[in-house]
């Protein structure tokens, strides 16, 4: 399983199988939604979501497809949404690349380059415009796993984070501490 994406108050993971688990933290449950890949998958994808839909980018050299999961209660399907021209690959001097982040309004694509020691490069896709720009540049000698998280700036504060809880401090025979107690003796039962 991949990383999961978090939509619409649950987690999803995209399984190998092309199925995903659906979790909702606050009910503590979790259910399959069984759908297969497009026939078309590539090796290249990213499992995102934007839009309140799960996307599935799958990428050639050539073109990238967006789909999104239609019908997820029912008859679950992957559906193209959009075809984008990759037309940023510098075959020449190219090592490999990678779909690294969907927004529904941007996508982008790290590039792993043989010249300058694998240097990255990082672009960008602007759907609106229509159009391929570099955003930055990744020194070769970075070689740690990158993550890519979608945010929106805000200038409103957390309330709460830094307040300090009242500690509670429990007594030995209270009904928690007893609770606590069986279960370790109920393991250390099962272990020896």
């Amino acid at each position: 399983m991949k990383k999961p994406v978090y939509m619409k108050g649950g987690l999803h993971w995209l399984r190998n199988d092309g199925s995903i688990v659906a979790f909702n933290p606050e009910t503590e449950k979790a259910r399959l939604i069984s759908i297969r890949f497009p026939k078309e998958l590539c090796s290249k994808t990213l499992f995102t979501a934007a839009d309140n839909n799960l996307i599935l980018i799958s990428a050639t050299e050539e073109v990238f497809y967006v789909y999104a999961v239609e019908n997820i209660l029912t008859d679950p399907k992957w559906v193209v949404l959009k075809q984008i021209r990759n037309g940023v690959l510098d075959e020449k001097m190219l090592y490999s690349w990678y779909p690294e982040a969907y927004d529904g309004k941007c996508l982008m694509l790290r590039e792993i380059l043989k010249k300058d020691h694998y240097k990255q490069v990082l672009h960008g896709y602007d759907l609106r415009a229509n159009k391929w720009e570099v955003i930055g540049w990744i020194p070769g000698w970075y070689t740690s796993a990158l993550d890519f998280y979608q945010f929106t700036p805000s200038l409103s504060s957390v309330i709460g984070l830094d307040a300090k809880e009242e500690e509670e401090i429990l007594a030995c025979d209270h009904k928690k501490i007893s609770f606590i107690n069986s279960i370790i003796r109920m393991l250390d039962g099962i272990s020896s």
